[in-house]
Formats: structure tokens, C-alpha cells, sequence
């Protein structure tokens, strides 16, 4: 009876090691991409994957945030397609957080800096929702209203965007240009001015992390090839260990039997 439990033991031993192993290879297949998500952006990102055929997975925290997973294999790709589309998109500033000044009192040029610079930040963002921009940034000249200059200087307005390889964003500067002038007073069309540059960071990006997710790839599969060789290397002993066992008790057996 005490060399049966001493078999059992064994083998639970060796069936723990074995589920530890494939829980730990489980655990390395996948490799988080972003976390501190939004949940539109985190379905934005994995309907992307999805149609380049990576397969992502997304979780939670609970409080509203939400992380994106896929295989270690598919890690460098999977940044590669996302960083084309311009995703995960830059946080821009609302107007909420802009004027949410823990000073009691601000100055007059305080106030007009916080406003000038949340208009940039909403229009910034109102912009690079359009298809194929991958960044736009917009900055708003206005000067100061003098009561006491004639020849005042109208406002004027500058729109940077990086548009996706192979999209032509032209027939949009319109549409552009008329967001702009009507979110200012004062702002003609004349005076705003749209300057369109083709990303071509995603091929330099997509060779350094590639280089670097290889390498990455190379650490792990040897740490895994230790893991099951000296798993290997404990069931060749345990087994070992449990046929010298019976081998024993049969003879033993074969003793007092003679």
C-alpha cells in the first residue's frame, strides 16, 4: 500500500509539472499590444487585425480600460497594420480638461492660452477622424483684438497632416479648410492654409520592431526548449524511479515467495 501511494505521488508530480508547463506556454503565446484603451478604439483596432488576418483578443480592468492581445508571432505585423491606420490614435485635450485650472483666479492671457489651445487640440481631432489621416495637427493664429490699432491682422490657420501611403487626401482640403473657417469667427478661407505629407514611418518602424519582436521571439522559444527539456528530463527520472520501484517489489515478492 505504501509503495502505491509513493507511485501515486509520483505521477501526480509529474502530471503538475507537465500543466505547469503548458500553462506557461499558453501564457507566451500571447503578447499585449496597447493597454488604456477605449472600447470603440479597441474594436476599431481588432476589426483592422482582423482584416489583414491576425486574430486579437481584448480584455478588461474593470474600470473602463481595455488592453489588446495577440500571438507573439503576429506581434510585429499586427503593430506594423495598426501604425498605417494611425492607430491607436493619439489623445488629444478636450475643452473640459483644458480650463480644468486648479488656480482660483487666471490671468486674461492664461484664459486665452488654454482656449487657443483647446480649439487646436478639438480641431485636431475633428480632423484626423477622416479616412486615411493618419495625424493632423492645426495651429490657429489669432491676434489679440486692440481697440486702439486700425489695421488689424485677421486670424489665419495652418493644417499639418500625414495621410496613409497611397491615399491622396486633395479633394478633401475643402472640407478641411471650411471646418476650419467655421469654427473661428473672422477666419477667411483664403487664409487658411493645408499642408498634406505622406507617412512613410511605417516601414522604418516596421523593420526596427520586427528586428527587435525576432529577437524577442529567439529569448523565448529557448526558454521554453529549457522548460521542456528539464521537464523531459524529469519524467525520464521519474519513470526511471517508478520502474526500479516495481522492478524491486517484484523481487521481493519473488524472494519470499521462494
Amino acid at each position: 500500500m505504501m509503495k502505491m501511494r509513493a507511485n501515486k505521488t509520483l505521477k501526480k508530480k509529474a502530471s503538475l509539472g507537465i500543466v505547469l508547463a503548458a500553462t506557461l506556454f499558453l501564457a507566451g503565446c500571447q503578447s499585449e499590444l496597447y493597454s488604456n484603451l477605449q472600447e470603440r478604439e479597441v474594436n476599431e483596432m481588432i476589426s483592422v487585425l482582423a482584416v489583414n488576418g491576425i486574430e486579437a483578443s481584448r480584455s478588461t480592468d474593470g474600470k473602463g480600460a481595455f488592453s489588446i492581445s495577440v500571438d507573439r508571432g503576429d506581434f510585429s505585423t499586427a503593430i506594423a497594420k495598426l501604425s498605417e491606420k494611425g492607430l491607436p490614435r493619439e489623445n488629444f485635450g478636450s475643452l473640459g480638461k483644458i480650463f480644468n485650472s486648479e488656480k482660483l483666479v487666471s490671468t486674461p492671457f492664461e484664459e486665452r492660452a488654454r482656449f487657443m489651445h483647446a480649439l487646436n487640440e478639438e480641431l485636431s481631432n475633428s480632423i484626423s477622424r477622416i479616412n486615411g489621416v493618419v495625424s493632423a495637427r492645426v495651429h490657429l493664429m489669432v491676434p489679440e483684438d486692440n481697440p486702439f490699432v486700425d489695421d488689424k491682422t485677421p486670424p489665419r490657420a495652418s493644417v499639418f497632416i500625414y495621410q496613409e501611403a497611397g491615399k491622396d487626401l486633395r479633394p478633401q482640403i475643402p472640407t478641411i479648410k471650411n471646418l476650419i473657417v467655421n469654427s473661428l469667427d473672422n477666419l477667411e478661407y483664403s487664409f487658411v492654409e493645408v499642408a498634406l505629407f505622406e507617412d512613410n514611418t511605417s516601414a522604418t518602424a516596421t523593420t526596427s520592431k520586427r528586428s527587435v519582436a525576432s529577437f524577442g521571439n529567439g529569448i523565448w522559444n529557448v526558454f521554453l526548449l529549457v522548460i521542456l527539456g528539464a521537464i523531459a528530463w524529469y519524467g525520464f527520472k521519474l519513470s526511471g524511479a517508478v520502474s526500479s520501484k516495481k522492478r524491486r517489489s517484484q523481487t521481493k515478492i519473488t524472494t519470499k515467495s521462494n
